[in-house]
């Protein structure tokens, strides 16, 4: 077997296994955001008791969920820029039976402000990872960078997402150049 077969056979087994790699984790359920209460974007005139968030499939217990403000509004209408308080829950809602919703229960008397919503889904069958945050106002409207930067005030990524991409990519890279590489006609000498 010549240099030119074995580094052919090398980059189509490397690339196969780079999109192996790749195809599998697209393959993967994953739990993926279907509904939350408030709805991302939302303005409402009172605090939430509670926020939820429901998704595709049943959740494992390392999944999270967090709210936290970063703006205020003072009893004057002042905005006041500040990380405030931290609301957390850690695995599904145990009211929920099919184990497809986080819930967290928050302070019933919040300021008025911006609270985001962000969350770690861990699907039960395979663990894979879903991240997304989003965010609402009570008594102010989500601030237009935000909605500008964010369609819908609301963003959701695989884990290590950019990894995944850079494994199918270079799989393809791979096993493209090992397809084309010309194979090399042995020469007998005499």
């Amino acid at each position: 077997m010549g240099l030119r077969s074995i580094s052919r056979a090398v980059l189509l087994f490397c690339g196969s296994l780079m999109l192996l790699f790749g195809m599998w984790h697209l393959l993967v359920p994953k739990a993926q955001y279907a509904t939350s209460n408030p709805a991302p974007g939302s303005v409402l005139a009172v605090p939430p008791q509670e926020v939820s968030v429901s998704f595709t499939e049943e959740l494992d217990s390392e999944s999270t969920i967090t709210v936290t403000s970063t703006i205020t509004v003072s009893p004057s209408g002042a905005k006041v820029y500040s990380d405030g308080e931290k609301f957390a829950s850690f695995g599904p809602d145990a009211t929920d039976p099919k184990g497809r919703t986080l819930r967290v229960k928050l302070d019933p008397a919040l300021p008025a402000g911006l609270y985001w919503v962000q969350w770690k889904a861990v699907a039960a069958r395979w663990k894979a990872q879903r991240f997304g945050t989003f965010c609402f106002g009570v008594g102010m409207l989500v601030p237009d960078h935000i909605t500008r930067d964010m369609p819908g005030a609301f963003r959701e990524h695989n884990y290590q997402w950019r990894r995944r991409r850079a494994a199918l990519l270079g799989g393809l890279l791979l096993f493209a150049l090992g397809a084309l590489l010309p194979p090399l006609r042995m020469r007998v000498w005499r």
